[in-house]
């Protein structure tokens, strides 16, 4: 069930907070250097790129970054070829830059490779598999903390039951847009990151609001998944993302 990892689309996540007592202006600067040269020179301009996605952290929820972005990829290949171009390189210190200002800290820097995908809407169900969306203000991350020796039989279970099963069934739920699923490939945009460690598998659930994903959450299909989860891994998987983040700005090819 596993797409190959060179053809597979991708995307890389980067999320920053802003360091505690940093300078607001110095902040306000950089938000403005994010929107306008971190995004379009670094996503937008090199081969492969397919778009790219902003979020803000929803409520405060110190454990998890505050912003960051989805970088979308047609494939791995592209993507590593893209990170030894001179403008990305560039790019890339002078956000280094910022970190070493004071301004902002790293926390997420990783690249997932996109396994399955599904919408919603039913005109997109026949297409490639894409892990761009549109029209989804809100998204919601998942992941569980697997031990090794669990990540094979977490893959297995999920593909059986989650995606066999329950996604077509949460497809159905008013206001869910889609849902992704992706696999870790062991990379990262940078490691001058506070958190080096990732989930093996993520999910990416996208809703039209946050009244949705609240509804989803309370959900029937919902509670038959967490119990489903529990008969085939006994001694429960505890999370190691659950948070929701906003959409704040797109740009597409």
């Amino acid at each position: 069930m596993e797409n190959d990892l060179e053809n597979a689309p991708v995307i890389t996540l980067r999320f920053i907070s802003i360091v505690p007592g940093a300078n607001i202006e110095a902040w306000e600067r950089f938000n403005k250097w994010f929107a306008e040269v971190y995004g379009p020179m670094l996503f937008m301009k090199t081969r492969g790129a397919t778009g790219n996605d902003f979020y803000r952290l929803i409520g405060d929820t110190p454990e998890y970054p505050q912003m960051g972005s989805f970088s979308h990829r047609e494939n791995l290949s592209l993507w590593k070829a893209a990170t030894e171009t001179t403008e990305i390189v560039s790019v890339q210190n002078e956000f280094i830059a910022w970190e070493k200002r004071g301004v902002i800290e790293s926390i997420w820097s990783a690249v997932y490779e996109l396994i399955k995908s599904y919408r919603s809407d039913p005109a997109l169900s026949g297409q490639k598999e894409d892990t761009r969306i549109e029209n989804a203000p809100i998204m919601h991350l998942e992941a569980y903390r697997l031990s090794p020796e669990n990540q094979g039989k977490y893959f297995n279970w999920f593909a059986e039951f989650g995606c066999k099963i329950f996604i077509p069934l949460f497809l159905r739920s008013p206001g869910l847009k889609g849902y992704d699923w992706f696999k870790f490939t062991g990379l990262a945009r940078s490691k001058e990151v506070r958190d080096l460690e990732y989930p093996a598998y993520l999910s990416v659930v996208y809703f039209e609001n946050i009244k949705s994903f609240e509804d989803f959450t309370k959900s029937p299909e919902q509670v038959a998944f967490q119990k489903a989860l529990r008969t085939g891994f006994p001694r429960g998987l505890k999370y190691e993302w659950y948070v929701q983040y906003e959409l704040t700005n797109s740009l597409r090819k």
